[in-house]
């Protein structure tokens, strides 16, 4: 008797509704998510250092402070969770195609 391949992979696109057939993983979306939050943190540094009295150093300071860095971080931290996520996905597709396989070559033994 043969073997079946271990992992040929799923078809998903019957398993969710028309609307969300388009992309089945979260990843992307965190990773939108991650870029708008960093266009938004540096716009509000930027207004932040622009609208705020005090020096030229302390400016630049609250622009770095209150903009670059959180953007740097939402964009890293949206890349990486996206990543993440998306072989998070993959893996439960494998484990989940295994456990199928698995449960139905144990009924074919029990009732054979």
């Amino acid at each position: 008797m043969g073997r079946a391949p271990i992992y040929n992979g799923i078809n998903r696109t019957g398993l969710y509704s028309s609307k969300a057939r388009g992309s089945p993983h979260p990843g992307p979306a965190v990773i939108r998510a991650g870029n708008h939050l960093a266009v938004a943190c540096l716009f509000f540094g930027a207004a932040f250092a622009a609208f705020v009295s005090g020096s030229l150093e302390q400016r630049i300071g609250n622009l770095f402070s209150f903009g670059l860095t959180p953007a740097v971080g939402f964009y890293a931290g949206g890349h990486i969770l996206g990543q993440v996520l998306v072989f998070g996905v993959e893996l439960c597709d494998m484990i989940m195609a295994r456990c199928f396989r698995y449960a139905v070559r144990l009924v074919n033994d029990l009732l054979s």
